[in-house]
């Protein structure tokens, strides 16, 4: 964090002054309504003059349309235009493979038609390496099209690197915001805590975010039952990507009464209230990659565990924020949620205040001065 952050304020100074032209930019996905991170990002661009255009499929006939007010492609999740994921299973790849041909002739059709394209690569591979081949070659055709390849940490950068060669050198890092002021306070602690079944004298991690293979909330469960401290729960909440993940999480909370199952989408006004209703969070991914999960945990003034790559060192300043397991290690995390459990008073308000004061680093004001400088130069 602190090499990424240092990269902004080192940053020439904003060149978004009221005579920059307004650039017309759109987002592919559209925005996610469950994800704050792009509204934030493209609310801060629009102070300087780079406004989000909604209703822009990507197909050639609006690319040929909107060329007088769009300048600028930024995509951030784009294997959806290269899966072909619905109909029969039989005719699932050979359409992907159609498709992912179709995604490399309009991206090159948008450059001669002189937009400019800007990839946020999150992951370089989509979290779910269900496509195999068809992710390489969409993820090499984007990469080659792209006159900007965003990244939030070193470790993405250096992934980029080795998956993307040549293409990775046009990259940039410029950090994940923080979601302060998204999330309204909620209802006092005391009060969710009881509706949640917690004690008052238990230790309650959060398993939070979206319930998908990626997260690894297996390799939590495992780690809760490996150990035998009657005071820890374990708190699983988050929409359900996969059926199988949560009857798995549902069948560990019949075996274990320290699993609180709390499955579906969390609204707004509830976020804030259930991570201060618990103690610490949990981030059991192992793959090392930019998470959302962790920025939040931090926003709201939480610790938190998660494993020891090099993304979750940065952001946790390595154990100043939190506890570090290693990766994939279901003992390994036994012991880091044993170890946070039994942390006394002043060592866990320490955590707290730290998680506080690197959060204050991932300021939007100063991220949307670097992105939107970055995206004019691609522009020029």
């Amino acid at each position: 964090m602190t090499n990424a952050v240092a990269s902004i304020e080192g940053s020439r100074a904003d060149p978004d002054t009221p005579t920059s032209p307004t650039i017309g930019l759109v987002s592919y996905p559209a925005v996610l309504r469950a994800n704050p991170y792009q509204r934030l990002l493209y609310g801060e661009l629009a102070r300087h003059g780079i406004v989000l255009v909604d209703d822009a499929p990507f197909e050639l006939g609006w690319l040929r349309r909107a060329r007088a007010s769009v300048r600028v492609l930024h995509f951030h999740w784009p294997q959806a235009y290269w899966r072909h994921e619905r109909g029969p299973r039989f005719l699932r790849r050979p359409l992907s493979y159609a498709k992912v041909a179709l995604f490399a002739f309009r991206l090159s059709a948008a450059r001669a038609l002189g937009y400019r394209i800007v990839w946020t690569v999150h992951q370089v591979y989509p979290h779910e390496r269900s496509a195999g081949r068809l992710d390489y070659l969409g993820a090499r055709a984007l990469a080659r099209s792209s006159d900007l390849l965003l990244v939030h940490d070193r470790a993405t950068a250096a992934s980029t690197a080795t998956e993307l060669g040549r293409h990775a050198e046009k990259r940039a890092i410029v950090p994940h915001g923080s979601y302060a002021g998204v999330y309204p306070p909620g209802r006092p602690r005391d009060v969710v805590r009881a509706e949640l079944g917690l004690p008052p004298d238990a230790f309650a991690f959060l398993s939070f975010g979206d319930l998908r293979v990626y997260k690894g909330v297996s390799l939590a469960l495992d780690a809760l039952a490996a150990t035998s401290a009657p005071a820890i729960r374990l708190v699983v909440t988050g929409r359900i990507g996969d059926e199988a993940q949560a009857e798995a999480v549902r069948a560990a909370a019949v075996r274990d009464a320290r699993i609180i199952e709390h499955l579906g989408f969390i609204p707004d006004e509830r976020v804030a209230e259930l991570f201060g209703a618990c103690d610490a969070v949990v981030v059991s991914r192992s793959d090392g990659g930019t998470s959302g999960s962790v920025v939040l945990a931090l926003t709201l003034g939480l610790p938190v565990a998660a494993a020891r790559r090099p993304a979750y060192e940065d952001l946790l300043g390595g154990e100043e924020a939190g506890w570090l397991f290693e990766p994939g290690d279901a003992g390994s995390l036994a012991r880091t949620l044993e170890r946070a459990a039994s942390a006394d008073r002043d060592t866990l308000e320490a955590k707290r205040a730290a998680a506080r004061r690197r959060v204050d680093e991932l300021d939007w004001e100063q991220i949307g001065i670097r992105t939107a400088a970055l995206i004019r130069e691609a522009v020029a």
